[in-house]
């Protein structure tokens, strides 16, 4: 869908009447801005998939005060839809008939063109997965070489505990999580806290304190793929992205302990599950785009 769409169109309008320039829509949704040009231009196949296009469109509605399930409807045309059926199934022979066969040229074509466009979708994705996967074995590798005491690390595993929770190092020593990981043997004295400061609209703000360690761990819930992407807020530097789901790689671990402050956004927050230091955050709604700030003082 080239050229400017209705949607697309009625999304520009709202924005210029806020008064705000795509650079400033991609500081406040965290959609990248070649994202949110394409979305105007209704030139979807430069985004990620069906399924995240309606997730950054919803997320680019709500930013500029527009209703998702009004625009759903008014332009429905627009609108890309999940789980279309292929334009061959509506030319396969029923019987066998000669009259029936007569259209196969055409149902060939249409075979083509929809295995084209699911070897372009599979690459994209495949694309996004490498790069994942090498900033998640750079980050790996780097870590584990500054590591000079493997096995007190690991003996630490729920050192980090939430408010209320408070054990001895030998207990914690016990009960070791390989979800989780902590930063010395007198962290298990520390109690962690992960306060929320305030909710606005898709984004909510928390303060992470008492922890020696900022260890973040994204794995998906179903087998729906969830996207995420996390940088941090002073430098702009990407962290970690990537896309998990049940039945594909099912989750990502990266650690943020050098972070004062980090940006995270969820494009699937129902299928999603995330974890600070091995304890579950729980999100503030059930939106499926979310972004979360977390400000992390040791």
């Amino acid at each position: 869908m080239l050229g400017l769409s209705e949607l697309g169109q009625a999304l520009k309008e709202a924005r210029e009447q806020k008064n705000l320039s795509l650079d400033a829509l991609q500081e406040e949704t965290k959609i990248q801005k070649r994202y949110l040009k394409a979305i105007e231009e209704g030139d979807f196949s430069q985004l990620p998939g069906e399924f995240y296009t309606r997730a950054f469109i919803k997320s680019y509605a709500e930013a500029v005060d527009l209703d998702f399930k009004s625009l759903s409807e008014q332009y429905a045309s627009d609108m890309p839809s999940i789980n279309r059926q292929p334009v061959e199934s509506r030319t396969m022979p029923p019987d066998g008939s000669e009259a029936d066969r007569t259209p196969k040229p055409l149902r060939r074509n249409a075979v083509r063109a929809s295995n084209w466009s699911s070897f372009v979708n599979k690459a994209i994705v495949l694309v996004f997965v490498l790069i994942a996967l090498m900033i998640v074995y750079i980050l790996v590798t780097h870590f584990a070489g500054n590591r000079t005491n493997p096995s007190a690390d690991q003996s630490n595993g729920n050192a980090v505990q939430y408010k209320g929770s408070s054990t001895s190092s030998s207990s914690n020593s016990s009960s070791e999580n390989s979800d989780t990981s902590s930063s010395s043997s007198d962290a298990s004295s520390t109690t962690q806290k992960m306060k929320q400061e305030k909710v606005q609209g898709s984004t909510t703000t928390y303060t992470l304190s008492g922890a020696k360690k900022f260890i973040v761990t994204v794995t998906a819930k179903t087998d729906r793929p969830a996207w995420f992407m996390a940088s941090d807020a002073k430098t702009s530097k990407l962290i970690a992205q990537g896309t998990v789901a049940a039945n594909g790689k099912k989750s990502y671990r990266f650690d943020a302990t050098n972070v004062q402050t980090l940006n995270i956004q969820f494009g699937n927050v129902p299928g999603t599950v995330f974890k600070i230091n091995g304890k579950t955050v729980k999100f503030s709604n059930t939106a499926t785009v979310q972004h979360l700030i977390i400000n992390y003082t040791k």
